[in-house]
C-alpha cells in the first residue's frame, strides 16, 4: 500500500519493547541492580551477586554525547542513536562484581520478538587462567524452565578469542572492544517471562579490573533497516542486525537469492508489500542460526504551498515559514531553487527578488516533493518634501501639496508620529510641534513610509517642579530656581493665583496658603507658556502634656502612657529624648527623676516638642539583722534597734505577719512562736521597704540513757543516749566499775555500745556513762548516769 507522507514523520521507537529497557527515561526504572564478588571454585568462575540499590561508580548512567572511554577512546554512548547507556563496573579492583537484570514479558501476539543489545568491554589481561580472568556475561533466563537460552547467553572473557579486541594505547595490559551489536531472536517464547542479565567481574585474584558498557535497542519488532522506502526510488537498500558471521538475503519463498553481507542494495527497487527473508549465521560459540523477515512499505511525500506571493521592495521573505508552506512539518527539510531543474539553489530564508521559486521538501527517508511559489516584488514611487518649517502660530498641513508633491492616485494614505507607524496623528492638517512625522502610502500589495521633518519656531520650554510641602509657620518661595529647573534659560516669569492669570501673587517669595499657583514664562521672541504648581502648607499638630505622678522605686514611669497626652492630636508619632537630646531606648520604664523632651510628628512630617518632668523617689534602705535563736517558751523582741541597725532614710517602722503588710504583729516585742515575720520602714515620701525577719526557737537540751540494756537479746541490745535539742555530740563514754573506759563515740548516728570489749561480752554489772553535747544555741550541755548490763 502506498502511504502519503504528511505528518508524524519519524523513526518508531519502543516497537513492542518493554518500558525503559534501553534506559531512555534516564533511570534504572524496571531494572534490578546488583553488587557482589567473584571467585574460583572447583575450577569454575563464580559471580556471586545480591540485589542492591544502584551504586554510584558501579552502576553508572551515561548521557554525554561527547564523553570517551579513557582506555578505548570510544564514545560512552552506543552508536544506535540512544540517549543513555550504562557503565557496569569500574577501574577499581578487589574481585568486585556488578550486575543488572530486566524481567521481560514476551508479548503473546508478537511472532517476531527480538532483542538487540550493544556492548563494549574494557579488561585488564593479566594472563591468569581463564577461570580467573575479568569477564562480562550477557544471558537470557527462561523463568518457566529456570534454564538459560543457549543461543542468547554468552561469556566474554578477557582472553576469549572474540574478534575485535584491541590493546589500549594508555596501558598495554588493557584490552578493549568498542561497541558491538548482538541480536537475540526470542520469537519462540511468546507469552513467557525471560530474565535479561548483564554481569561484569574483576579477576578473581583481586588485582585486575574489568568493566563494560551496555545499551538495549528500543525496537523489538523489526531488526532489518531500510524496509521503509520512498515511492519511485530506483533501488532498495536493506541492513541486517550487527554481530553475525554471515548474512544471506532471499525473497519470501527463497526462490530468489539477492546476495550476502550485513547491507545489500537491490535493483530495481522492491515493491510495496514485498517480503524479504534474511538468514543469519552467528560467530562460532556466540549464538544460533536465525531467520528473520520484513515487509517493504513505500512512502510518498506531498507539499502544500501558497502559489502566489506579493511583497514590497525591501522586504526579505522566508519561504520556509508556515506562512508560505501550509503543511510545514519540523521533521521535513525544505530547500529552494530558482530553476525548475533544481540546479540553482537559493537561500530559502532570504528571498527579495521577483521570480518563480521551487520549494523542495525532503523527508527523513529521503522522499521528495516540489511545488513552485510565484513571488512578485512591488514598488511605490512618491515625491515628499523632507523638511517643512513654520511658526508656532501657523500649523503645518501634512495633507497639502506643499508636503506631498507627487503621489500616484489610488494609494491609501495615513499619518503617524513615530517611525514604527504605531501612533496615528489625529489631525494631520494642524501640526504645531517640531519633530519627525511619517506618511504611509499603501497599495494593494505593499506600503512605504516617508519622513517629514517639521520645525516650528518654539514656544518657551517651561518645566515646573512643585515645591516640597512645608510645615507652618514656614512659607514657600515660588521664585526659587529649583521650581523652574530644566526650563529654557533667559526666561522672564510672572506669578498668579488663578488659571486666567489675572490675579498676581502679592509676594511670591513668601507664599503661606495652600493651593494652586500659576507661572507664566516669556522668552526673548515674545512667546509665552504657562503651567501650574501646587503649594502645600501643613498645619502643626497639637501637643498637650501632663507631668506624671511621682512614684517610689522600684516603680518606674511610662512616658508613653496616653493619659499624659490627653488633648494631643490623634495619630501622631511620639519620640522621647533626655535633656541632652539622646533618644530614650526604653521610655516605658523611667526609674529616675529628670526632665525629658517629647516630640510628636503628624502624618505630614510636621513636628512639635515639649518638656515633661518625672519624679522618682528613692526607697528607704532596710537592713535586717536576724535576732538570735531562743529556747521554746522564751520570746524574741524584733523591735530592738539592733534588728534594723544599718537602715537609713526612714521615719516609721512597722511589723507584720505577711509580706503584703495586711496583718500587723500584735506584740512584736514578745514573739514566742517561731516563723517568718516582716518589718517595713517608710520615708517622708511614703516610699516603703519591707523585708523578712526570722524568729527561730529551739528545744531545751536533753541527754537520756536507759538504766539497763540486754546485749544478748533482740531488743534493747545497744546502749546509746537519746538526744533532744542537741545539734552536736562531743562525746559519749562508758566506764566499768573499775573506772576503765569500755566504749566511746561522738557520732550522732552511732549504733551505740553492744556490751562487748575486744569482742568479749562484758559481765553483768553496773556501768557509768558520761555525755557532752552542744545544743542549738551553741551551749555545751553535759549529763551522766549509770546503767546495768544484763547478759
Amino acid at each position: 500500500m502506498l502511504t502519503i507522507f504528511l505528518v508524524g514523520i519519524g523513526t518508531a521507537y519502543g516497537q513492542g519493547c518493554p518500558v525503559n529497557v534501553g534506559f531512555e527515561n534516564g533511570s534504572f526504572a524496571n531494572w534490578t541492580t546488583k553488587t557482589g564478588t567473584t571467585y574460583t571454585s572447583a575450577g569454575k568462575n563464580v559471580i556471586a551477586l545480591t540485589n542492591s540499590a544502584p551504586v554510584n561508580g558501579r552502576h553508572t548512567l551515561n548521557n554525554s554525547k561527547t564523553a570517551l572511554d579513557f582506555y578505548g577512546n570510544f564514545p560512552v554512548l552506543a552508536p544506535n542513536g540512544s540517549g543513555y547507556s550504562v557503565k557496569l563496573g569500574n577501574e577499581g579492583t578487589g574481585s568486585q562484581a556488578e550486575g543488572i537484570s530486566y524481567l521481560i514479558n514476551v508479548p503473546a501476539n508478537n511472532p517476531s520478538f527480538v532483542l538487540t543489545y550493544q556492548y563494549a568491554v574494557v579488561f585488564e589481561d593479566p594472563s591468569h587462567p581463564a577461570t580467573d580472568q575479568p569477564r562480562f556475561t550477557a544471558k537470557v533466563l527462561d523463568i518457566s524452565t529456570n534454564t538459560y537460552i543457549t543461543c542468547a547467553s554468552f561469556d566474554y572473557v578477557a582472553t576469549a578469542s572474540l574478534p575485535g579486541f584491541t590493546k589500549s594505547t594508555k596501558n598495554n595490559q588493557v584490552i578493549y572492544k568498542a561497541w558491538t551489536p548482538v541480536t537475540i531472536n526470542l520469537s519462540g517464547y511468546q507469552g513467557k517471562q525471560l530474565l535479561l542479565e548483564f554481569n561484569t567481574a574483576d579477576c578473581t585474584q583481586g588485582g585486575h579490573f574489568g568493566y563494560a558498557y551496555v545499551d538495549v535497542d528500543e525496537n523489538c519488532s523489526n531488526i532489518i533497516q531500510g524496509n521503509n522506502t520512498c515511492s519511485g526510488s530506483p533501488e532498495t537498500t536493506l541492513r541486517g542486525p550487527g554481530g553475525y558471521s554471515s548474512y544471506k538475503w532471499y525473497n519470501k519463498d527463497k526462490s530468489v537469492y539477492y546476495g550476502d553481507g550485513e547491507s545489500i542494495t537491490i535493483k530495481p527497487a522492491l515493491k510495496d508489500g514485498d517480503e524479504i527473508v534474511l538468514d543469519l549465521v552467528p560467530f562460532a560459540g556466540f549464538g544460533c542460526p536465525n531467520s528473520v523477515t520484513t515487509k517493504i512499505s513505500e512512502f510518498a511525500i506531498s507539499i502544500d504551498v501558497v502559489p502566489i506571493v506579493n511583497a514590497c521592495k525591501g522586504d526579505v521573505l522566508d519561504l520556509s515559514s508556515s506562512q508560505y508552506i501550509l503543511d510545514k512539518n519540523n521533521l521535513v527539510t525544505y530547500t529552494c531553487y530558482s530553476d525548475v531543474d533544481l540546479k540553482v539553489p537559493v537561500d530559502i530564508t532570504k528571498i527579495s527578488q521577483t521570480g518563480i521559486y521551487y520549494i523542495k521538501a525532503t523527508s527523513p527517508l529521503g522522499c521528495t516533493a516540489v511545488k513552485p511559489i510565484d513571488v512578485t516584488i512591488h514598488e511605490i514611487v512618491v515625491d515628499v518634501a523632507p523638511i517643512i518649517k513654520s511658526c508656532a502660530d501657523s500649523p503645518v498641513d501634512l495633507t497639502s501639496s506643499l508636503v506631498q508633491k507627487t503621489v500616484p492616485s489610488g494609494l491609501g494614505i495615513k499619518y503617524f508620529s513615530d517611525a514604527a507607524l504605531s501612533i496615528p496623528i489625529i489631525d494631520p492638517k494642524n501640526i504645531n510641534q517640531s519633530g519627525d512625522y511619517y506618511i504611509e502610502f499603501k497599495s494593494v500589495y505593499c506600503s512605504i513610509s516617508r519622513k517629514v521633518n517639521v520645525e516650528i519656531f518654539p514656544l518657551p520650554i517651561l518645566k515646573l517642579t512643585s515645591p516640597a510641602p512645608v510645615c507652618a509657620p514656614a512659607t514657600v518661595d515660588i521664585t526659587a530656581s529649583a521650581i523652574t529647573i530644566g526650563s529654557d534659560p533667559g526666561l522672564t516669569f510672572t506669578y498668579f493665583t488663578d488659571a486666567a492669570m489675572t490675579q498676581a501673587v502679592s509676594d511670591p517669595t513668601k507664599v503661606s496658603v495652600t493651593g494652586d499657583y500659576y507661572i507664566r514664562a516669556l522668552n526673548s521672541n515674545g512667546c509665552t507658556f504657562a503651567a501650574k504648581i501646587f503649594v502645600e502648607i501643613y498645619p502643626l499638630p497639637v501637643l498637650a502634656i501632663v507631668n506624671p505622678a511621682a512614684v517610689c522605686k522600684p516603680e518606674s514611669i511610662d512616658l508613653t502612657n496616653p493619659d499624659l497626652f490627653i488633648g494631643t492630636t490623634a495619630g501622631v508619632k511620639y519620640t522621647f529624648a533626655d535633656d541632652k537630646g539622646m533618644e530614650l531606648k526604653d521610655p516605658k520604664h523611667i526609674d529616675y527623676s529628670g526632665t525629658f523632651v517629647v516630640t510628636i510628628e503628624n502624618a505630614n512630617g510636621c513636628t512639635l516638642s515639649k518638656v515633661i518632668t518625672t519624679t522618682v523617689y528613692d526607697q528607704p534602705k532596710l537592713t535586717i539583722n536576724q535576732p538570735k535563736k531562743v529556747y521554746i517558751t522564751q520570746f524574741v523582741d524584733v523591735t530592738k534597734s539592733e534588728v534594723i541597725s544599718g537602715s537609713t532614710g526612714y521615719e516609721k517602722v512597722a511589723y507584720w505577719n505577711d509580706a503584703q503588710m495586711s496583718s500587723p504583729i500584735s506584740n512584736p516585742a514578745r514573739i514566742t512562736r517561731a516563723g517568718t515575720y516582716y518589718i517595713s520602714i517608710t520615708n517622708s515620701y511614703g516610699c516603703i521597704s519591707v523585708d523578712a525577719v526570722e524568729v527561730i526557737t529551739v528545744p531545751w537540751p536533753k541527754i537520756m540513757v536507759p538504766t539497763a540494756f540486754t546485749p544478748s537479746r533482740q531488743t534493747n541490745n545497744k546502749l546509746y543516749p537519746f538526744l533532744e535539742g542537741i545539734e552536736k555530740l562531743n562525746t559519749f563514754k562508758i566506764y566499768n566499775k573499775w573506772g576503765n573506759l569500755v566504749f566511746e563515740t561522738n557520732k550522732l548516728d552511732s549504733p551505740g555500745w553492744d556490751g562487748t570489749l575486744r569482742n568479749n561480752l562484758q559481765p553483768f554489772e553496773t556501768y557509768s556513762w558520761f555525755a557532752e553535747g552542744v545544743d542549738f544555741l551553741g551551749v555545751i550541755f553535759t549529763a551522766k548516769g549509770k546503767t546495768v548490763l544484763i547478759p
